[in-house]
Formats: C-alpha cells, structure tokens, sequence
C-alpha cells in the first residue's frame, strides 16, 4: 500500500459551498500529518499559510494524491491533467450526478481519514481517448479525453460527413450531426442519451455511436480499445472536435482525426464498499418500481 503525504484539493470554484468544503478537507488533512497542496483556481478564496497554494502544474511532481471536490466535470478536467504522473484521484462529490465522484461530501472527512490512515480504499484504473488532427503532413491539434471525443457540426447547422477507417480498414462513410467515441467512463455520459451502450468501466472496449445520421442504418457499434481509428472529413461545413465536452478545435475540410487509446490510464482510489452497479442503480433510478 502506498503512504499520502502529499496532498492536492482541487476543485470548481462557483461551487456552492466549495470554500466551506476545501476548508475542512484541508484541516482534517493538517490533523493526519499530511502536507496539502490547494489550486490556485480556489486558493483566492482561502487564507491558511499552513497550506501552499498555485498551479496544479507547479507541484505536480511533488504531490501523490489528488482530491477532487465537486461534480463529473471537475473530474474529467483533473483526470486528462493528471494522467501522465500516475497519480491517483479521488472524487468528492459536490454536483449532481456523479458517476465518477462517488464520495458524498457528509461522508468526505471519513472516507479520506480511512484511506490515508488505514489504507481502505479500492483502485481501479480508467482509459483515456488520445486524438491527433492532421492538416495535410502537419499535427494542428492533440488531446485526451476520459469521457468522449465528439467530432460534431457547427454553428451553421448543415450536417457533417466524413469517412471512417478502423486499423487502416475502411469502415464507412457517414453523414450525420456527428460521432462520439466513447470510452466505458464516457458510456454513461452524452454517449449514452445518443442511444449507446453502458460499458463497464473494466471493459477493454469503445463504443462509437452516431449522432442522428442521415442513414437509419447507421447504429452505434463497439469496438476492441487496441484499434487506430481514422477520420477523413469530406464536408466543407463548419466541423468540430471536442474532448470531454471541455475543449474544443475547430476542423478543415480535409482534416485527419486520428483516435487511439492512450498510453497510460487514470488511477482512481474508491471507498471499500464502492460498487459500480450500485452507482447505476442510484444514477438511473434503476431500483425505482414501475406502477
């Protein structure tokens, strides 16, 4: 079992109550011995010189564990920073779903005393989306995603279309408002309200699912996460890319999307009695009897 000692809180800091929060989860931290490294994005809020504030990008290196405080979003944003350090996160849960931050804020102060102290905690590890877009011989764009990479249309309205090829095998054309490339964190996310599937978290799978194609025939598939998946955009329309629904880049005509898993995947520390179908049940209102 690895010893925390080094402590980042980050968190959203519109979020009701978050000052309050940040506050206690840093005393309780001070209290187990542990140093605490708090986001600049929430530091201005705060005056506490036993903490240090800044960058996450300051102390990276130093930190070996990362509290997230506030909802799904803030989760996603942290998980693509932090990934290429192998350092875990855990998710608190301020918003309103809550897939991923599965630790109820009136529970956060045992929880984390638990995993800091007596090492109960489960790990489980998340895969992330890596995209490269090509303009001719030229990389213009790279990024990852935890939840989904969209290639969607534009302000204009006028519908997409671009060719898909899966390890350098064509696959299809496809004319539609988009596609999103999901990974099982991202199923239960925008993937999932366009008519894909749930994939467990563990699952070595993506699943790619059309946004209202013009071909009914058109249906979301899944597919093994060890493929290079390929996009030639055709339209001349208004055409974009967004990662996890936070970041975005405009495409040309004639752009190449390259999709792949990425190198490394996200470490995320659970409480002991986390269990992802309870969260399915209590999300999706799946223990609701129908009259």
């Amino acid at each position: 079992m690895r010893n925390f000692t080094n402590i980042a809180i980050i968190g959203r800091r519109n979020s009701a109550h978050l000052i309050e929060q940040v506050t206690k989860l840093a005393a309780c931290l001070t209290a187990l011995g542990c140093r605490t490294y708090i986001d600049s994005s929430i530091a201005a809020e705060l005056f506490c010189p036993a903490h240090r504030y800044g960058a996450l990008e300051e102390w990276i290196d130093e930190i070996d564990l990362a509290i997230s405080i506030g909802g799904d979003g803030t989760m996603l944003s942290v998980g693509r920073a932090i990934v290429n350090y192998g350092i875990p996160v855990v998710g608190i849960n301020q918003g309103k779903l809550g897939f991923m931050t599965d630790i109820a804020v009136e529970q956060m102060l045992e929880v984390i005393s638990a995993m800091i102290l007596r090492h109960e905690y489960v790990e489980e590890e998340r895969t992330l989306l890596s995209a490269e877009v090509l303009r001719g011989d030229t990389l213009v764009n790279q990024s990852l995603a935890l939840n989904d990479i969209v290639l969607s249309r534009g302000g204009i309205g006028m519908m997409t279309e671009f060719e898909m090829s899966i390890n350098a095998e064509f696959v299809q054309t496809q004319k539609s408002d988009g596609v999103i490339f999901a990974t099982p964190t991202g199923s239960t996310a925008y993937s999932l309200a366009a008519g894909g599937p749930i994939l467990h978290p563990h699952s070595k799978v993506f699943a790619i699912v059309p946004i209202c194609p013009q071909s009914m025939s058109n249906r979301p598939i899944v597919i093994s996460d060890d493929v290079t998946i390929e996009l030639n955009l055709i339209s001349d329309n208004t055409t974009v890319l967004h990662y996890d629904g936070q970041q975005y880049f405009n495409l040309n005509q004639y752009d190449r999307v390259i999709i792949s898993k990425f190198k490394r995947p996200l470490r995320l520390l659970h409480p002991l009695d986390y269990n992802y179908y309870n969260t399915l049940r209590s999300k999706l209102d799946w223990s609701k009897r129908v009259s």
